[in-house]
C-alpha cells in the first residue's frame, strides 16, 4: 500500500483538486454532508479511490485541508504576536483582537472567493461551545508534524488571561464566545459574496467593526 504523510506539507497539482473541493463542500454542506464520493466528484478525479491513495483516508484529506488553509495566517499572527511581545502588549485587548482578525480577513480577501470561514465553521460545529481544551487535546495526534493551530490556541489563551480578569469558566467561555461569532460573521460575508448579492459590506468595514466590538468584549 502506498505510504502517505498526512498532513500533506507540499500538495500536488491532484491533492490540491482534492482539498480545495473538500473545502468547497464543507463549507457548503458541513462535515457530515461532504462525503468521500461527492468531494471526488466535485475535484473532478475518476479514481474512486483518490482520496485513500492522496491522503489515506477522509481525516487524513480534512487535516490536510486546515492545514494548507491555516498556515498562511498563523504564521501572520505569529509575527503580530511577535510584535505584541516586543512591545509589551500581549494584555492590550485591542492589539488581542487585531492579532486574531486582520491575519483571518487578509488571506479571505485574496482567496476570494472564499470558503475557508464557512469551512471553519463547520468544523467548530463538532465541538462543545468552549472548544479551546477539546481542539488542544485533538492537534496531540500530530506529535512531531508542526500545527499552525497551536498558534492561535496560545493566542486564544492570552485572550482568556484578559477576559474577565482571567476568571475560569467565564474568561473561557467569553472568548469562545467571540471567536465564533467572528467566524460566523466571515462566514455570512463568504456567502454574500458566493451569492453576488448587491448589499455586501465590505470586508475591511467588517474587520473594523470585528475589532471594534471585540475589544470592547474582550475588555469589559
Amino acid at each position: 500500500m502506498r505510504e502517505v504523510e498526512v498532513p500533506v506539507l507540499d500538495p500536488s497539482p491532484s491533492q490540491l483538486r482534492l482539498m480545495a473541493a473538500a473545502e468547497r463542500l464543507v463549507a457548503r454542506h458541513g462535515l457530515d454532508g461532504a462525503s468521500s464520493r461527492a468531494i471526488i466528484r466535485e475535484s473532478g478525479h475518476r479514481n474512486n479511490s483518490a482520496i485513500t491513495y492522496y491522503f489515506a483516508s477522509r481525516q487524513g484529506l480534512l487535516d490536510s485541508v486546515y492545514r494548507w488553509r491555516s498556515k498562511p495566517i498563523n504564521d501572520h499572527r505569529r509575527a503580530l504576536m511577535d510584535e505584541m511581545v516586543a512591545a509589551g502588549t500581549q494584555r492590550d485587548p485591542e492589539a488581542l483582537v487585531r492579532a486574531f482578525v486582520t491575519p483571518y480577513v487578509e488571506a479571505l480577501e485574496r482567496w476570494r472567493p472564499s470558503s475557508w470561514a464557512r469551512y471553519t465553521v463547520a468544523s467548530l460545529a463538532q465541538w462543545p461551545v468552549v472548544f479551546m481544551g477539546d481542539v488542544t487535546r485533538d492537534v496531540k495526534r500530530y506529535e512531531g508534524t508542526e500545527v499552525p493551530l497551536n498558534v492561535t490556541l496560545e493566542l486564544l489563551g492570552w485572550m482568556r488571561e484578559v477576559a474577565c480578569d482571567g476568571r475560569e469558566p467565564d474568561a473561557g467561555l467569553r472568548v469562545a464566545v467571540l471567536v465564533r461569532s467572528i467566524n460566523a460573521t466571515m462566514a455570512a460575508w463568504e456567502q454574500d459574496v458566493e451569492e453576488d448579492r448587491l448589499d455586501q459590506v465590505p470586508l475591511a468595514t467588517l474587520a473594523d467593526e470585528a475589532i471594534r466590538l471585540g475589544t470592547l468584549v474582550l475588555g469589559a
